[in-house]
């Protein structure tokens, strides 16, 4: 019973720290500003007639529909003045809804994790009368074994990509999209020669930085439960 409780609590942790990552990753992915230093690093579009001028155009185009702010991926037209024109194929963009279906995914593990972790506290705060210390102590610990276990994930991932991105970019796509309309060719898909692995492989680096404040609060947990909370309890 008591492992239960404290796998229960931990996945409290998880799911609650979880909630920052998942804020975190959905504010990156749909930063115009990244895209288009992105873009500038690493894309070659020449040959598809596209200029680096162009670029934060497409950023601010990609970002908007991911954020749900339009419903379309459009940039101007150049042989029609004032007029728009769909930024990809017709299977980029089946592609790019299924990416903002992922985008949606951790939004909504922002606020629905997050909101979950809160009321369980507070619940378990309000209603635990002579128990609350107790019980204030066992989510401090799974939080502590949460933070463990997230970090665990983080490291082990960040081998992974380290040693063999292709691999953890493969697998990555496998898992999150049910078609191959990710596989693309960047000698005609545009989608792809905006953004080649390189392009993916630096966008986890900057997300990776910005991750960086709540891992330390992870490290924190951990610290302050095996120095502080443990003894307590």
């Amino acid at each position: 019973m008591k492992i239960m409780k404290r796998i229960g609590f931990a996945l409290l942790g998880v799911v609650a720290l979880l909630s920052l990552l998942c804020s975190i990753a959905a504010s990156a992915v749909t930063n115009g500003a990244l895209l288009k230093e992105g873009f500038l690093q690493f894309s070659d579009t020449a040959h598809l007639s596209v200029k680096a001028s162009s670029y934060e155009e497409y950023a601010g185009a990609v970002s908007a529909y991911l954020d749900g702010k339009s419903d379309y991926i459009q940039v101007s037209d150049p042989e029609n003045p004032g007029q728009k024109k769909d930024a990809f194929s017709e299977k980029e963009n089946l592609h790019m809804q299924d990416v903002r279906g992922l985008v949606n995914l951790l939004k909504s593990m922002r606020w629905i994790g997050g909101g979950l972790a809160l009321a369980v506290i507070a619940g378990l705060y309000l209603f635990g009368k002579d128990k609350r210390s107790m019980l204030m102590k066992q989510v401090f610990r799974g939080f502590s074994d949460g933070a463990m276990a997230l970090l665990t994930a983080v490291v082990g991932i960040g081998i992974w990509g380290v040693v063999n991105f292709d691999g953890l970019f493969w697998t990555f796509h496998q898992v999150g999209f049910a078609n191959d309309l990710w596989l693309l060719n960047p000698a005609t898909d545009l989608l792809v020669a905006l953004m080649p692995v390189e392009f993916f492989t630096w966008y986890a680096g900057e997300m990776l930085k910005s991750f960086l404040p709540v891992f330390g609060i992870m490290l924190c947990l951990i610290i302050a439960w095996y120095r502080v909370g443990k003894k307590e309890a």
